[in-house]
């Protein structure tokens, strides 16, 4: 079956044979037709006669014939800098598809992290689950001895004098706050500068306020009210607070990008479902294989018993049957004749 990349028929030319009538190109989709029987009628334009394989074809001549006729512009190298440009992929935040930048990073508006606008069938480490779940295991790490530390003294459990536990409790979540949680108070900052407030907000405002507030009654005791203190002038500090909300968010964000890594992954594999070349018939009717970014309009496709369609197109010659179920959602497979897309 043969399947021309356009939405009409782009054969070839093929060579006249001795009394064969001779064929002109249609100057809208490039297919060889023959004057008088084309089906597509005739046009003049710039002294010339012109002839179209299809009404549409002529449609699209008569309304701006100087676009057709015109030579294609030169080709212009492009420039580092404009190359650079152009292989830096475009990430879009899913809740707010208007926010587009050049390269990851978060949302200015939601702090959620940025996608690719384009899923590729490339598959790379996700940097940021990587990242994420590193953040995680330490702080998780750090998390549970100042847990056991803070609410032992409930269930009987004083392994450090009241003097003393202030201070490993310091030295533990200290990584946590500001390596674990560093991300969430740069979101929480950005919401903060764009107006914008988001949870990160709320959980860089909540974290920070406790974490501050126990660094103070830490090191200078004496600031913090009489009634405030503990028994020996101690007062109270919420460091296991700010660490437990650090490392459970981290795990809201570990969970949450391993589901979106799924879900690009089978994406991915969808794709990977896409040939990665073309047959391509040649004007000496040669037949050859070339990658689909090499695939022009107006090429002609063949094919073959089995392989899958690579490009959109119409059937030119021959028939088969297409399964169309990932487009169409129908499972039997569609029939395709001469002039079908």
């Amino acid at each position: 079956m043969e399947h021309a990349s356009h939405e009409h028929e782009t054969p070839a030319a093929a060579p006249a044979a001795a009394g064969a009538p001779v064929k002109v190109k249609d100057p809208v989709c490039g297919m060889m037709v023959t004057p008088g029987v084309a089906k597509g009628g005739t046009a003049s334009a710039a002294g010339h006669e012109y002839w179209f394989c299809n009404p549409k074809c002529r449609e699209k001549f008569v309304a701006e014939p100087a676009k057709y006729l015109a030579p294609p512009a030169p080709l212009v190298p492009q420039t580092a800098d404009e190359a650079a440009a152009e292989a830096a992929a475009i990430y879009t935040c899913p809740m707010h598809p208007e926010i587009r930048q050049a390269g990851p990073g978060s949302c200015p508006k939601c702090g959620m992290a940025l996608e690719p606008e384009e899923v590729t069938a490339e598959e790379g480490p996700n940097l940021e689950l990587i990242a994420m779940t590193r953040r995680f295991w330490v702080s998780a790490a750090l998390s549970i001895p100042l847990l056991v530390l803070a609410m032992g003294e409930m269930v009987g459990f004083v392994p450090l004098s009241s003097r003393v536990r202030p201070w490993v409790e310091l030295a533990l979540a200290t990584p946590v706050i500001g390596w674990g949680g560093a991300p969430f108070f740069v979101r929480g900052w950005q919401s903060i500068q764009n107006r914008s407030l988001n949870m990160f907000t709320l959980i860089a405002i909540g974290a920070g306020s406790a974490f501050v507030y126990s660094v103070v009654a830490t090191l200078a005791p004496s600031i913090i009210p009489a009634g405030m203190r503990g028994h020996g002038g101690s007062a109270p500090v919420y460091f296991e607070a700010a660490a437990v909300i650090i490392t459970l968010v981290l795990l809201g964000q570990v969970l949450e990008l391993r589901a979106r890594s799924a879900t690009s992954g089978a994406i991915r594999a969808l794709l990977g479902l896409a040939p990665k070349t073309a047959r391509r018939i040649a004007a000496d009717q040669s037949e050859s294989d070339v990658p689909l970014d090499s695939v022009q309009v107006g090429d002609r496709l063949r094919v073959r018993p089995g392989e899958r369609v690579p490009v959109d197109g119409v059937v030119v010659e021959g028939s088969s049957s297409v399964d169309e179920s990932m487009l169409t959602g129908e499972p039997i497979p569609v029939e395709k004749t001469p002039d079908a897309k």
